[in-house]
């Protein structure tokens, strides 16, 4: 008697894992899994027919949720489980005809002002990974972090969340954030991109063949021009960065509209935003059957789509466990050749 593949879910409110007891329950999860720039999210649909869920086991705003999507029988009688990390619950919605209840949560540190209190502060002398790691010990998270030595003279958090601000510093240098499993993750993309595919995508992989691919030439470039100011009261010197010469006549440059406070800090901010227009431009998005190796930040390989072939780093990836059929749906982007972060060039 042959075991069919199947995809399930299990979680745990503040402690206890429902196990078994949500077959009872469960009609939809929706595990939505970024590379960087958000928080995961955690959608949870339940039946609510005896109205369990408005009266013994009404869960409150604020409550830790963990989660599991569990792949059954995925290698012959082995089951496959991807963690899906620590969540907290912020929005919970009931209704009738039928009586459901659904739970919304979200990726944070638990009771804490990380994604809601605005703060003002001034950085001065200042890593990026030094700054990280004040944010990450104010709320009690692990820090892992690689390439953020980047120092910078002074930055200012202006009315922005610790959240907002420690994403935003992230992109403007060309690195990767997000928060998973109590801890602050900050990594290069470059270096996500450099690594082995972990899984190949075909036409047939796509779920009543549902895809769609973008190829566009606008926002494409060789190179960045920038401005920095080498000391206090200098004028500003402008600066160009990329492979290819820019008065070559295939060149497209982008023009950076921000200033920075050295040659090396003009180098990481003018590679950062070329890196980040250039991945847009080529991207592949679809509904695919459930593979448990495929998640936000890993690489796969593409065949049989023609021109759109190659390799793709993930974007998003969001896994539907549903009563009758379950699906991923990816964002994805071409791999290319990036400006690299470094090494940084000599200080002028």
């Amino acid at each position: 008697m042959s075991n069919p593949r199947r995809v399930t879910a299990d979680f745990k409110f503040n402690g206890k894992w429902l196990g078994k007891s949500l077959d009872d329950y469960l009609q939809s999860v929706t595990y939505t899994d970024v590379a960087s720039g958000t928080s995961d999210q955690l959608d949870i649909v339940l039946q609510n027919i005896e109205m369990d869920w408005l009266g013994k086991k009404y869960p409150k705003k604020g409550d830790r949720v963990d989660g599991k999507i569990i792949f059954v029988n995925w290698d012959s009688i082995l089951d496959k489980k991807v963690d899906c990390g620590a969540f907290v619950l912020d929005d919970v919605g009931f209704s009738g005809g039928p009586l459901t209840a659904e739970f919304g949560c979200v990726a944070a540190p638990i009771n804490s002002s990380f994604n809601t209190r605005e703060r003002t502060k001034t950085y001065k002398d200042v890593t990026i990974e030094e700054i990280a790691q004040e944010i990450a010990d104010k709320y009690d998270l692990e820090l892992r972090c690689s390439d953020a030595d980047i120092r910078i003279k002074t930055i200012e958090q202006s009315q922005k969340t610790d959240s907002a601000f420690l994403y935003d510093l992230c992109d403007t240098y060309g690195l990767s954030m997000k928060v998973y499993k109590k801890a602050i993750v900050i990594y290069d993309q470059t270096v996500m991109e450099e690594k082995k595919t972990v899984a190949k995508l075909t036409r047939e992989s796509f779920i009543d063949d549902r895809w769609e691919y973008k190829d566009a030439l606008v926002g494409v470039y060789t190179g960045a021009r920038i401005s920095y100011k080498p000391g206090d009261g200098s004028d500003e010197i402008s600066v160009y960065v990329g492979e290819k010469d820019e008065e070559a006549k295939d060149a497209r440059v982008l023009h950076v509209n921000e200033v920075a406070d050295s040659i090396s800090d003009a180098y990481f901010k003018a590679a950062a935003a070329v890196n980040k227009s250039n991945q847009e431009a080529t991207t592949l998005s679809g509904d695919i059957w459930p593979d448990p190796k495929i998640c936000a930040g890993v690489t796969v390989k593409v065949s049989g789509l023609g021109k759109a072939d190659g390799k793709y780093f993930v974007d998003k990836c969001v896994t539907e466990v549903g009563s009758s059929r379950s699906r991923q749906t990816v964002e994805m982007h071409k791999c290319q050749e990036r400006l690299p972060r470094g090494p940084e060039p000599e200080e002028e």
